[in-house]
């Protein structure tokens, strides 16, 4: 696959607009990690090559992940983005991952390991403190995962969050 520096993100690379993301590729450079992305302006999905130490904030921010249809539900733009920035931080902060997939409608985050009960109940507790929907969990509160609206995380090892 070809990657090409991306000319708005120093350091960054970008492949060519791609169709199917099913599965994620490993890095083909040491100290770099990968991910599909789609930003605003984007056609469709790409490959993003990234630094290892790129934090959740630039990649939030880079593809303004939440920010569909923000506006429809009376958010502002900018506050959807640091509630994100800030719950993903503190979860990142309980059991490291890093992002798999971002656009302005979701992202989806995979831990590097299972959690722990614990350690769900205490991401839980982070999204106790904000609105579930700007949050991204529409799928989780309206989906079937029974008690915890997080189980089915602890069963696949990624966050989905998704904004319609």
């Amino acid at each position: 696959m070809n990657l090409e520096d991306h000319p708005g993100h120093p350091g960054w690379k970008r492949s060519e607009e791609l169709l199917d993301i099913r599965d994620l590729p490993a890095s083909p450079e040491e100290g770099m990690r990968c991910f599909y992305g789609a930003a605003p302006g984007d056609w469709d999905h790409r490959l993003f090559l990234v630094p290892n130490n790129t934090r959740i904030d630039e990649v939030v921010d880079f593809f303004e992940v939440g920010t569909h249809n923000a506006v429809a539900h009376g958010w502002e733009e900018r506050e959807t983005m640091d509630l994100i920035n800030k719950t993903l931080t503190e979860i990142d902060e309980i059991v490291p991952g890093s992002i798999e997939l971002a656009t302005v409608s979701a992202l989806h985050f995979r831990f590097w390991r299972q959690l722990r009960l614990d350690e769900l109940e205490e991401i839980e507790t982070v999204y106790q403190k904000v609105d579930d929907y700007q949050a991204g969990l529409e799928d989780y509160i309206n989906g079937l995962t029974g008690g915890s609206i997080l189980a089915e995380v602890r069963e696949t090892g990624v966050l989905k969050l998704r904004w319609a």
